[in-house]
């Protein structure tokens, strides 16, 4: 197997002569930090493929770590070789010329103005504005973290004063910071990550192998952690007592690619306080032994999602600390400026986490509860105050009302395309999905509801419905989360009720897999129709943290092209609609006068290249605040 995962360095392209002060070291040390395959040029990539196969490279990943992955999938460059996304890195484009842009040029106004200047100018550029009304211009002044004016080069120069920074942009393409509005970073405690590429799809086969190589090099009781590809999370022969034979004291979980289905071993039950008659809690399922009510080690829905907030709570404030950190300067060299999270560490524990790493992002923490056989914890998280400080907010609660077409339990209706005996299934019934629209209502609280096959939509819709006309959805917030199998019909009532949808496009690259799960002729994977019908529209990672994967996923739409939507929409998706999906629309997501200024310079003009070179782009200059936190050197 190929570990996909080692740090690969971005290809370097103009250097940018500014720093940013590192984050405080802390003092415990650990091997390289993981990064996700997804950023690398196609030499890169190969060279990465000699290095993992070359027998003494540097980082042995049977060494007991740190196992914290980069966002659920750890990898796509699987995906990416099926895609032909792995062509050369081309050079940043410039509008008008060819070649190598130029580097940013920094420099003082030295002149006076009345009121002395704004703080920083940038100008020269291709500033994307995000706004409908207008959404281009050159040049925009920023003063106290806001943005106080834009238009052409020439009307900024107003506000170029002695002691204002002006940044000469030299034709760079500038665009509001990305607002991932769907991801589920959370921080895990110390063990082996098995090297598995899950969009390679290994077999059992291989990963027992893995498996047992680490049991041979770690001390019993050590965590082994590792994620199924789609083939893997579907094989029922993988059971507790498949993994017992290979480690019978060592803990092992394995996570399935979309985290709705997981399996562990007697070993993990115990550390993680599962009974071994364990009960089903409302929403989940627990397979068990054919025959008896002992359970196989093969959980799903809610079943694995309170073990595993078991399990990310074994970490310690260091290491959330570390990952967070890490999270954080992943996410400036990439452009996003904020994050909306659901992770599966309880939500007091991840804002004690965040306060203590003091990310120079904005991270909205959304509570994600769990259940138990007797209902809904619907109080986690309540008691923590919305605002925890400038760039810390708490609100928000998601459920999850069906599973994923990868283990087809998404709830379509009907039979799967690719199995007639099965139609998938709804985690909770249609009078407690009308629960959780009345606690939203009542607490005056965003409901983000994951919601993939049309029946579970037909829920969704029917339970909003029955409030009648004097609910507007857009107040509280009612997200659906993906809607991979709306219909047109389905469509048209969401519309009606002001529901948003967030959709995270970088599963389309799973094109496959969609059309052989919902078959032929039945509506899947909506996308530039949400957006023609006027749905309020917001994109997320829910997978690979490039959010330049997500945008070649959106124009390309490999499951189904007629459904590409334009660069255009989905780039204001990934800005301002992440903006509006978290109720602060009027405050960022735009480059207009009193936004935010949260931004990325862009390190190639996604408007002037072919769509497979978006995925190589990244940001070369990051502000948050209007504050540099990301500079390329």
């Amino acid at each position: 197997m190929n570990d996909f995962s080692v740090h690969v360095a971005l290809p370097t392209i103009s250097p940018v002569p500014l720093s940013v002060p590192p984050a405080p070291s802390l003092a415990r040390k650990t091997r390289p930090r993981y990064r996700c395959a997804c950023c690398i040029s196609r030499s890169a990539f190969l060279q990465l493929l000699q290095d993992v196969r070359d027998a003494d490279h540097a980082t042995d990943w049977r060494v007991p770590a740190p196992i914290t992955r980069p966002i659920l999938w750890t990898c796509m460059a699987g995906a990416w070789q099926a895609q032909g996304l792995l062509s050369a890195v081309s050079p940043p484009v410039v509008v008008g010329g060819t070649g190598h842009a130029k580097p940013l040029v920094r420099r003082r106004g030295g002149r006076a103005v009345a009121g002395g200047g704004a703080e920083r100018v940038l100008s020269g550029g291709r500033i994307f504005t995000a706004d409908r009304a207008q959404l281009w211009c050159e040049a925009l002044a920023i003063d106290a973290g806001r943005i106080v004016a834009i238009g052409t080069q020439a009307d900024i120069e107003a506000w170029i004063g002695e002691h204002t920074e002006v940044i000469a942009l030299e034709g760079r393409l500038v665009i509001p910071g990305f607002n991932d509005a769907h991801m589920h970073h959370t921080p895990d405690p110390g063990g082996i990550r098995l090297p598995i590429d899950p969009a390679g799809d290994a077999g059992f086969a291989q990963v027992a192998l893995l498996i047992r190589d680490a049991v041979a090099a770690s001390p019993a009781s050590t965590w082994i952690y590792g994620v199924m590809g789609i083939g893997l999370s579907i094989d029922r022969a993988v059971t507790r007592d498949a993994l017992d034979a290979l480690a019978p004291a060592h803990p092992i979980i394995l996570l399935g690619m979309t985290n709705h289905t997981n399996v562990v071993n007697s070993a993990a039950m115990v550390r993680l306080g599962i009974a071994d008659e364990e009960p089903d809690p409302l929403g989940g399922l627990h397979e068990r032994v054919p025959g008896t009510s002992r359970l196989s080690g093969r959980i799903h829905e809610y079943a694995q999602w309170a073990p595993q907030r078991t399990f990310a709570s074994m970490a310690t404030l260091d290491e959330g600390v570390e990952s967070l950190r890490a999270l954080a300067a992943d996410c400036a060299r990439w452009g996003i400026t904020s994050l909306q999270n659901m992770s599966w560490t309880p939500a007091d524990r991840y804002v004690e986490m965040l306060k203590a790493a003091d990310l120079p992002i904005k991270v909205r923490v959304i509570r994600f509860p769990p259940s138990g056989p007797h209902g809904r914890l619907v109080s986690e998280g309540r008691a923590l105050p919305r605002q925890m400080g400038p760039r810390i907010r708490v609100d928000g609660t998601k459920w999850i009302l069906d599973g994923t077409p990868v283990e087809r339990a998404s709830a379509l209706g009907r039979a799967y395309g690719d199995d007639a005996t099965t139609r998938g299934r709804e985690n909770f019934s249609l009078s407690e999905v009308r629960e959780m629209l009345r606690e939203s209502i009542a607490a005056r609280e965003p409901l983000l509801l994951h919601a993939i096959g049309a029946q579970t939509l037909e829920t969704v819709l029917a339970c909003a419905e029955s409030f009648g006309p004097g609910v507007d959805w857009r107040d509280p917030g009612l997200r659906i989360e993906h809607a991979d199998g709306i219909t047109p019909a389905q469509i048209d009532r969401a519309k009606a009720l002001g529901v948003m949808v967030v959709q995270n496009p970088s599963h389309f690259l799973f094109g496959e897999m969609y059309a052989a799960r919902f078959g032929a002729d039945t509506p899947f994977a909506a996308f530039r129709s949400l957006f023609a019908a006027g749905i309020p529209m917001a994109m997320g990672s829910d997978g690979p943290l490039n959010p330049f994967l997500g945008l070649y996923a959106a124009v390309v739409h490999p499951a189904k092209p007629e459904e590409a939507a334009s660069l255009e929409d989905a780039l204001v998706a990934y800005t301002h609609g992440g903006a509006m999906a978290e109720g602060l629309g009027d405050l960022k997501g735009r480059l207009v006068p009193g936004a935010c200024a949260d931004l990325a310079v862009l390190s190639q003009d996604l408007f002037a290249i072919p769509a497979h070179e978006i995925p190589a782009t990244h940001s070369v200059l990051t502000l948050v605040d209007g504050r540099i936190v990301h500079a390329q050197h």
